[in-house]
């Protein structure tokens, strides 16, 4: 019996790609409609946005593993999963470079205040510049997350000239190979001139970024957040842009309505791009086709496993 795999959500309006690689790998692909007769007949499932707990789980029976089309993995109950034996996967590596160079971009055009330098075309020179917009040069930054965009964004600053400092759970030996130093969250905020946020999203990370930490931050901070705006305390951040305590802050994420951080859509100190940071049509493609590679390889390996445990050929 051919496998099926249940696509629950996706960000495409077709699913060609992802029903050619599925078809190539022996697998039927098929998109959720709401029935679940759907979930009890899946094998395997991938995801964006659909809550993955242990009420949809137990809605598909027949489910080992579940695959989600980013990097991410807030949008799935692990503990629920683990306790249904289901695999959970995920694309790491699909938009390093795209991630990079936003986060990057937001970065320097904060520190080079590049919004308020092209909201007034008619100063004449450099001095009216140097008198109206002010502009520090600071070149001391942080990264806090250290995974694959994490890496490749410090090493993309030491590249341009700034000190770097890093927060992660490795080795401070590791960090220092690297050419990082190693810094704890609030040295970061207390000694940097920017700092850029790349940690996953989890219980421990959520409002990361309070009124505690900001309190204790340098006074005109860049903050450059293209990881989960969960991250941050959106209240706190709003109180500290009015302060002055930030002096930027850029964000690559789409606000809620009720968001406070909307109250700065006119402010040349705030730049919000709708999370675009991971999209080119290079990084669209590898994402939707590795995206179902991995979960099926995820299965194959799977159930490999449960041959080798039964005593059958893998």
């Amino acid at each position: 019996m051919t496998p099926r795999l249940l696509v629950l959500d996706s960000l495409f309006d077709k699913l060609d790609e992802e029903t050619m690689v599925a078809g190539e790998l022996g697998w039927h692909l098929v998109a959720w409609d709401g029935r679940d007769s759907l979930l009890a007949e899946a094998d395997a499932a991938v995801h964006v946005r659909t809550r993955i707990d242990a009420p949809l789980l137990a809605r598909m029976p027949r489910c080992r593993v579940v695959g989600r089309f980013g990097t991410g993995l807030d949008s799935v109950d692990l503990g629920a999963a683990q306790q249904a034996g289901v695999d959970v996967v995920n694309v790491e590596d699909y938009c390093v470079p795209e991630m990079t160079a936003h986060t990057i971009l937001l970065g320097l055009a904060l520190l080079r205040r590049l919004p308020a330098v092209m909201s007034q075309p008619g100063i004449p020179s450099w001095s009216a510049f140097r008198a109206q917009i002010p502009i520090s040069g600071g070149t001391r930054a942080a990264v806090i997350g250290l995974g694959r965009i994490g890496r490749s964004v410090a090493l993309a600053l030491r590249s341009l000239g700034f000190e770097v400092g890093g927060v992660s759970s490795k080795p401070e030996d590791t960090l220092r190979e690297m050419g990082l130093q190693p810094l704890t969250t609030a040295a970061a905020f207390a000694e940097s001139d920017v700092v850029f946020l790349h940690t996953a999203l989890t219980d421990l990370t959520q409002h990361l970024v309070c009124s505690a930490v900001l309190d204790q931050s340098r006074v005109g901070l860049i903050l450059v957040n293209t990881a989960r705006l969960a991250l941050l305390d959106e209240s706190a951040v709003a109180a500290a842009l009015n302060t002055g305590r930030l002096g930027g802050l850029g964000v690559d994420a789409q606000l809620d309505a009720t968001s406070p951080l909307r109250a700065f859509e006119d402010d040349t100190r705030v730049i919000v791009t709708p999370h675009i940071g991971w999209y080119s049509e290079r990084s669209a493609l590898q994402l939707r086709r590795d995206a179902i590679r991995a979960t099926i390889s995820a299965y194959t390996k799977q159930r490999a496993r449960m041959a080798i445990r039964s005593g059958g050929q893998a």
